[in-house]
Protein backbone atom coordinates (compact mmCIF):
# COMPACT_ATOMS: atom_id res chain seq x y z
CA UNK A 1 0.00 0.00 0.00
CA UNK A 2 1.64 3.51 -1.20
CA UNK A 3 2.19 5.52 2.32
CA UNK A 4 -0.48 8.28 2.54
CA UNK A 5 1.49 12.35 2.65
CA UNK A 6 1.05 13.81 5.76
CA UNK A 7 2.58 17.57 7.07
CA UNK A 8 2.72 17.65 10.68
CA UNK A 9 2.62 21.18 12.22
CA UNK A 10 3.91 21.09 15.90
CA UNK A 11 4.94 23.36 18.50
CA UNK A 12 7.52 20.60 19.82
CA UNK A 13 6.68 20.32 23.15
CA UNK A 14 6.97 16.35 25.32
CA UNK A 15 3.90 14.75 23.99
CA UNK A 16 4.67 16.25 20.33
CA UNK A 17 7.91 14.51 20.64
CA UNK A 18 6.33 11.14 21.48
CA UNK A 19 3.96 12.09 18.32
CA UNK A 20 6.33 12.73 16.03
CA UNK A 21 8.19 9.59 16.66
CA UNK A 22 5.07 7.64 16.05
CA UNK A 23 4.61 9.40 12.51
CA UNK A 24 8.31 8.33 11.45
CA UNK A 25 8.14 4.85 12.80
CA UNK A 26 4.61 4.00 10.79
CA UNK A 27 4.59 2.83 6.96
CA UNK A 28 0.50 3.92 6.64
CA UNK A 29 1.75 7.54 6.24
CA UNK A 30 4.77 9.65 4.25
CA UNK A 31 5.79 12.81 6.37
CA UNK A 32 6.54 15.05 3.60
CA UNK A 33 7.54 18.02 6.01
CA UNK A 34 7.48 19.48 9.42
CA UNK A 35 6.18 22.77 9.92
CA UNK A 36 6.84 24.90 13.80
CA UNK A 37 4.73 27.04 15.42
CA UNK A 38 5.51 28.97 18.39
CA UNK A 39 3.16 27.76 21.18
CA UNK A 40 4.88 25.22 24.08
CA UNK A 41 7.59 27.05 23.36
CA UNK A 42 9.63 30.13 21.23
CA UNK A 43 9.24 28.69 17.78
CA UNK A 44 12.81 28.86 17.48
CA UNK A 45 13.30 26.00 20.32
CA UNK A 46 10.54 24.38 18.68
CA UNK A 47 12.56 23.72 15.22
CA UNK A 48 15.70 23.04 17.50
CA UNK A 49 13.71 20.52 19.30
CA UNK A 50 11.46 18.81 15.74
CA UNK A 51 15.74 18.12 14.61
CA UNK A 52 16.70 16.48 17.91
CA UNK A 53 13.49 14.17 17.67
CA UNK A 54 14.19 13.59 14.21
CA UNK A 55 17.43 12.40 14.82
CA UNK A 56 16.73 10.29 18.04
CA UNK A 57 14.00 8.35 15.54
CA UNK A 58 16.68 7.08 13.10
CA UNK A 59 14.44 7.02 10.46
CA UNK A 60 16.61 6.86 7.21
CA UNK A 61 14.10 9.18 5.45
CA UNK A 62 14.66 13.02 7.08
CA UNK A 63 11.62 15.12 6.22
CA UNK A 64 12.39 19.18 5.73
CA UNK A 65 11.77 21.06 8.71
CA UNK A 66 10.06 25.03 8.35
CA UNK A 67 9.73 27.78 11.03
CA UNK A 68 6.53 28.99 11.08
CA UNK A 69 4.86 31.47 13.00
CA UNK A 70 6.40 33.21 16.05
CA UNK A 71 3.18 34.88 17.49
CA UNK A 72 -0.23 34.30 17.60
CA UNK A 73 -2.68 36.07 15.17
CA UNK A 74 -3.52 39.13 17.31
CA UNK A 75 -3.11 38.43 21.06
CA UNK A 76 1.30 38.04 22.59
CA UNK A 77 2.36 34.34 23.05
CA UNK A 78 1.84 32.21 25.70
CA UNK A 79 4.20 29.39 26.09
CA UNK A 80 4.28 26.25 28.77
CA UNK A 81 7.51 26.04 30.55
CA UNK A 82 6.20 24.59 33.47
CA UNK A 83 4.33 21.77 31.58
CA UNK A 84 7.25 21.00 29.21
CA UNK A 85 10.64 22.61 30.76
CA UNK A 86 12.45 25.79 29.73
CA UNK A 87 13.48 24.48 26.11
CA UNK A 88 10.17 22.44 25.46
CA UNK A 89 11.48 18.79 26.11
CA UNK A 90 11.59 18.25 29.50
CA UNK A 91 15.73 18.00 30.81
CA UNK A 92 16.80 17.49 27.56
CA UNK A 93 19.29 20.49 25.74
CA UNK A 94 19.03 19.56 22.32
CA UNK A 95 22.35 20.28 20.65
CA UNK A 96 22.41 23.68 18.22
CA UNK A 97 21.04 22.80 15.15
CA UNK A 98 23.50 21.91 12.95
CA UNK A 99 21.56 23.13 9.50
CA UNK A 100 18.81 25.71 9.98
CA UNK A 101 15.37 25.31 8.94
CA UNK A 102 14.29 25.65 5.40
CA UNK A 103 13.80 28.99 4.38
CA UNK A 104 9.99 30.09 3.68
CA UNK A 105 6.87 30.49 5.76
CA UNK A 106 5.19 27.23 7.15
CA UNK A 107 1.95 28.52 5.86
CA UNK A 108 3.23 28.64 2.24
CA UNK A 109 4.93 25.28 2.91
CA UNK A 110 1.48 24.19 4.00
CA UNK A 111 -0.54 25.38 0.81
CA UNK A 112 2.08 24.23 -1.19
CA UNK A 113 1.82 20.70 -0.33
CA UNK A 114 -2.11 20.71 -0.41
CA UNK A 115 -2.18 21.91 -3.87
CA UNK A 116 0.43 18.99 -4.71
CA UNK A 117 -1.89 16.16 -3.12
CA UNK A 118 -4.67 17.44 -2.97
CA UNK A 119 -7.46 15.19 -1.33
CA UNK A 120 -4.35 12.45 -0.86
CA UNK A 121 -3.08 14.98 1.81
CA UNK A 122 -3.25 14.70 5.53
CA UNK A 123 -2.02 17.41 7.59
CA UNK A 124 -1.47 16.96 11.70
CA UNK A 125 -1.58 20.03 14.25
CA UNK A 126 -0.17 19.17 17.28
CA UNK A 127 -0.41 22.97 18.27
CA UNK A 128 -1.74 26.12 18.33
CA UNK A 129 -3.55 26.53 14.45
CA UNK A 130 -1.68 29.60 13.47
CA UNK A 131 0.31 28.67 10.47
CA UNK A 132 -2.60 26.46 9.29
CA UNK A 133 -5.16 29.63 9.79
CA UNK A 134 -2.38 31.69 7.65
CA UNK A 135 -2.60 28.84 4.75
CA UNK A 136 -6.40 29.29 4.77
CA UNK A 137 -5.86 33.26 4.24
CA UNK A 138 -3.19 32.58 2.14
CA UNK A 139 -5.01 30.09 -0.31
CA UNK A 140 -8.20 28.45 0.70
CA UNK A 141 -9.07 26.61 -2.00
CA UNK A 142 -6.22 24.61 -1.97
CA UNK A 143 -6.79 24.27 2.25
CA UNK A 144 -10.48 23.15 1.28
CA UNK A 145 -9.15 20.35 -1.03
CA UNK A 146 -6.60 18.46 1.67
CA UNK A 147 -8.42 15.15 2.23
CA UNK A 148 -8.03 15.67 5.84
CA UNK A 149 -6.75 17.85 8.88
CA UNK A 150 -6.44 16.25 12.29
CA UNK A 151 -6.26 19.20 15.05
CA UNK A 152 -5.45 18.57 18.72
CA UNK A 153 -7.26 20.88 20.50
CA UNK A 154 -10.56 22.38 22.56
CA UNK A 155 -12.43 21.49 25.68
CA UNK A 156 -16.11 19.99 25.99
CA UNK A 157 -17.49 18.36 28.33
CA UNK A 158 -13.92 18.67 30.88
CA UNK A 159 -12.43 21.24 32.64
CA UNK A 160 -10.24 22.98 30.32
CA UNK A 161 -6.09 22.45 31.29
CA UNK A 162 -5.32 26.36 30.75
CA UNK A 163 -8.01 28.62 32.34
CA UNK A 164 -10.84 27.59 33.65
CA UNK A 165 -12.38 26.34 30.13
CA UNK A 166 -9.48 25.96 27.61
CA UNK A 167 -7.39 23.67 25.91
CA UNK A 168 -3.30 25.43 25.53
CA UNK A 169 -3.57 24.98 21.85
CA UNK A 170 -6.85 26.95 21.38
CA UNK A 171 -6.18 29.32 24.19
CA UNK A 172 -3.01 30.59 22.90
CA UNK A 173 -4.52 31.24 19.26
CA UNK A 174 -8.24 31.74 19.80
CA UNK A 175 -8.86 33.80 16.31
CA UNK A 176 -6.45 31.29 14.27
CA UNK A 177 -8.28 28.16 15.90
CA UNK A 178 -11.80 29.73 14.81
CA UNK A 179 -10.82 30.49 11.96
CA UNK A 180 -10.22 27.37 11.19
CA UNK A 181 -12.97 24.98 12.62
CA UNK A 182 -15.33 27.76 10.39
CA UNK A 183 -13.79 27.67 7.72
CA UNK A 184 -15.24 24.43 5.86
CA UNK A 185 -11.92 22.07 5.91
CA UNK A 186 -12.25 18.66 5.92
CA UNK A 187 -11.55 18.89 10.09
CA UNK A 188 -11.47 16.04 12.63
CA UNK A 189 -10.77 18.30 16.50
CA UNK A 190 -9.31 16.00 19.07
CA UNK A 191 -10.09 17.60 22.41
CA UNK A 192 -9.23 16.85 26.06
CA UNK A 193 -12.21 14.81 26.43
CA UNK A 194 -10.68 12.25 23.87
CA UNK A 195 -6.97 13.22 24.96
CA UNK A 196 -7.32 12.46 28.72
CA UNK A 197 -8.45 9.11 28.16
CA UNK A 198 -5.10 7.11 27.70
CA UNK A 199 -2.95 8.04 30.46
CA UNK A 200 0.68 7.14 31.06
CA UNK A 201 2.31 6.74 33.99
CA UNK A 202 5.86 6.09 35.07
CA UNK A 203 5.40 2.45 35.95
CA UNK A 204 3.94 2.39 32.11
CA UNK A 205 7.08 4.19 30.68
CA UNK A 206 9.44 1.97 32.34
CA UNK A 207 8.29 -1.32 31.08
CA UNK A 208 7.71 0.06 27.42
CA UNK A 209 11.21 1.32 27.43
CA UNK A 210 12.71 -1.64 30.11
CA UNK A 211 14.68 -3.52 26.94
CA UNK A 212 16.04 -0.58 25.44
CA UNK A 213 19.68 0.18 25.48
CA UNK A 214 20.33 2.32 28.64
CA UNK A 215 21.01 5.66 26.17
CA UNK A 216 17.18 5.48 24.71
CA UNK A 217 15.86 4.73 28.33
CA UNK A 218 17.58 7.70 29.53
CA UNK A 219 16.54 9.85 26.61
CA UNK A 220 13.27 9.01 27.40
CA UNK A 221 13.35 8.88 31.16
CA UNK A 222 14.86 12.65 30.87
CA UNK A 223 11.37 14.03 28.66
CA UNK A 224 8.69 12.74 30.22
CA UNK A 225 10.37 12.93 34.24
CA UNK A 226 9.24 16.78 34.49
CA UNK A 227 6.33 16.60 32.38
CA UNK A 228 5.05 13.57 34.83
CA UNK A 229 6.16 15.93 37.62
CA UNK A 230 3.79 18.69 36.72
CA UNK A 231 1.02 16.37 36.25
CA UNK A 232 1.97 14.87 39.73
CA UNK A 233 1.36 18.45 41.23
CA UNK A 234 -1.88 19.24 39.20
CA UNK A 235 -3.57 16.19 38.89
CA UNK A 236 -2.31 14.23 42.20
CA UNK A 237 -0.78 11.46 40.39
CA UNK A 238 2.48 10.98 38.72
CA UNK A 239 1.54 9.96 34.97
CA UNK A 240 1.07 12.08 31.82
CA UNK A 241 -1.57 12.64 29.17
CA UNK A 242 -0.69 11.48 25.65
CA UNK A 243 -2.63 14.36 24.33
CA UNK A 244 -0.49 15.07 20.22
CA UNK A 245 0.22 11.20 20.06
CA UNK A 246 -3.65 10.44 20.21
CA UNK A 247 -4.39 12.65 17.90
CA UNK A 248 -1.50 11.15 15.31
CA UNK A 249 -3.09 7.76 15.65
CA UNK A 250 -6.12 9.24 14.47
CA UNK A 251 -3.98 10.62 11.33
CA UNK A 252 -2.04 7.69 11.10
CA UNK A 253 -5.30 4.88 11.12
CA UNK A 254 -8.40 6.78 10.79
CA UNK A 255 -11.17 4.75 13.03
CA UNK A 256 -8.79 4.95 16.38
CA UNK A 257 -11.36 7.39 17.66
CA UNK A 258 -15.06 7.45 17.58
CA UNK A 259 -16.44 11.11 16.16
CA UNK A 260 -19.53 13.12 15.80
CA UNK A 261 -20.07 15.84 12.80
CA UNK A 262 -21.17 18.77 14.65
CA UNK A 263 -20.40 22.92 14.32
CA UNK A 264 -18.51 24.55 16.68
CA UNK A 265 -16.78 27.95 17.46
CA UNK A 266 -13.81 29.23 19.80
CA UNK A 267 -14.06 32.01 22.57
CA UNK A 268 -11.85 35.06 20.76
CA UNK A 269 -12.47 37.24 23.82
CA UNK A 270 -9.11 37.80 25.66
CA UNK A 271 -11.26 37.37 29.10
CA UNK A 272 -11.93 34.15 31.32
CA UNK A 273 -13.58 32.16 28.71
CA UNK A 274 -10.57 32.76 25.86
CA UNK A 275 -10.40 29.90 23.95
CA UNK A 276 -13.17 27.99 25.10
CA UNK A 277 -14.83 25.81 22.73
CA UNK A 278 -18.61 25.51 22.42
CA UNK A 279 -21.00 23.64 20.19
CA UNK A 280 -22.49 25.97 17.18
CA UNK A 281 -24.87 25.87 14.34
CA UNK A 282 -22.77 26.53 11.19
CA UNK A 283 -24.07 26.38 7.80
CA UNK A 284 -24.34 23.52 5.51
CA UNK A 285 -20.94 21.00 5.29
CA UNK A 286 -19.02 23.33 7.40
CA UNK A 287 -18.94 21.39 10.25
CA UNK A 288 -15.72 19.63 11.70
CA UNK A 289 -15.86 16.27 13.51
CA UNK A 290 -15.38 16.17 16.70
CA UNK A 291 -13.63 12.76 18.62
CA UNK A 292 -15.74 11.39 21.11
CA UNK A 293 -13.72 8.30 21.94
CA UNK A 294 -11.14 5.85 21.93
CA UNK A 295 -10.51 2.24 20.34
CA UNK A 296 -8.01 1.18 23.14
CA UNK A 297 -7.00 -2.23 21.40
CA UNK A 298 -6.05 -0.02 18.74
CA UNK A 299 -4.34 3.09 19.95
CA UNK A 300 -2.42 0.20 22.02
CA UNK A 301 -1.10 -1.48 18.65
CA UNK A 302 0.38 2.24 17.39
CA UNK A 303 1.58 3.37 20.32
CA UNK A 304 3.85 -0.06 20.62
CA UNK A 305 6.02 2.07 17.94
CA UNK A 306 6.83 4.64 20.12
CA UNK A 307 9.16 3.15 22.35
CA UNK A 308 11.66 2.09 20.19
Amino acid sequence: MTPRPVVIDTDAGVDDALAILLALRSPEISVEAVTTVAGNAEVHQCTRNVYAVIERAGSSVRPPVVQGSAAPLRLPLITAPEVHGAGGLGSLVPRLMKRPARTGTAAFTIAALARRFGNRLTVVALGPLTNIARAVQKDVRAMRSVGRIVSMGGAFRVPGNTGPVAEFNYFVDPHAADIVVTSGLRLTVVPLDVTQQVMLTWDNLCTSVAKLPARRRTWFHRLLDGYMEYHALTEGRRSAYLHDPVAMAEAIRPGVLSKVRTGIRVETWNGPARGMTVFATLPAGKSPFVATGVDHGNWKILSRRIWR
